[in-house]
């Protein structure tokens, strides 16, 4: 098959055996290559620059943040993105599709529907497992606003008010106005909660400081692959009820 008529996949890794795994496994099928490897944000944003593959496969396990998925989108708005290697649920899900993530599959996916999801995503479909859209339309999801989000990012790394203040360039009375409403948006009662909250659905991988830029309404997606069967799918981000809970810290 002509080089051109391949569809040309670039990977964000920093397991090198991952790559050299893919490399092999694409070298079997003639219209499938793995034009370029990067290991660090900086060259997967130069990689989609210069390169500008057709699909960004990002391994999850890298430690990939919502910011990192809004910088690499903004760097290509062509290149289909396809997250893998993790099992995701809740608002970092939620989240990746409004940014434009065409799918998100597991560490244990299987080569053959490996293969056709990335065929899938290439010829614009969507590719998502069955149990993770079921799990995001049953669950009361919360749309985040910029400072809201990075409120949360931030309790969830263990900061106290000042040191939150300190590193967003506001006053702690601010703050304490901020956790105040995120409390009663989040239907939570305390800190805690809300550092449990921030690690499971604005995280994947790593731990690492981070400013969300995830704002706005929800979206309708269109069809979904659904593993090899469509289904048509609304996302719809409900708010939990409001409850008067403390903001100190």
């Amino acid at each position: 098959m002509n080089s051109d008529n391949r569809i040309r996949i670039a990977l964000y890794t920093k397991q090198s055996f991952v790559a050299q795994g893919l490399a092999a496994l694409f070298r079997t099928h003639a219209d499938l290559e793995l034009t370029e490897c990067r290991d660090s944000l900086s060259g997967t944003l130069d990689c989609l620059k210069s390169i500008r593959p057709d699909v960004l496969l990002v391994h999850l396990l890298s430690g990939v943040k919502l910011s990192e998925l809004r910088e690499i989108r903004s760097a290509d708005s062509r290149c289909q993105i396809v997250l893998w290697g993790q099992e995701l649920e809740g608002e970092f899900a939620f989240q990746a599709i409004r940014l434009g993530v065409r799918s998100i599959l597991p560490a244990n996916i299987s080569i053959d529907e490996f293969l056709t999801a990335v065929r899938n995503v290439h010829q614009g479909g969507l590719y998502f497992e069955k149990d993770l859209l079921e799990s995001m339309l049953s669950q009361k999801s919360v749309v985040l606003t910029q400072r809201q989000g990075q409120i949360v990012s931030l309790v969830a790394q263990g900061l106290k008010n000042k040191e939150i203040a300190v590193s967003m360039g506001i006053t702690e009375g601010t703050v304490k106005v901020y956790l105040y409403k995120l409390f009663q948006k989040l239907g939570m009662n305390d800190r805690l909660d809300m550092a449990l909250y921030g690690r499971k659905n604005l995280f994947s991988g790593q731990l690492g400081l981070e400013r969300m830029r995830a704002a706005g309404s929800p979206s309708v997606l269109p069809s979904l692959y659904l593993m090899a069967r469509k289904q048509p799918v609304v996302a719809v981000a409900h708010e939990a009820p409001d409850s008067r809970k403390h903001a100190g810290g």
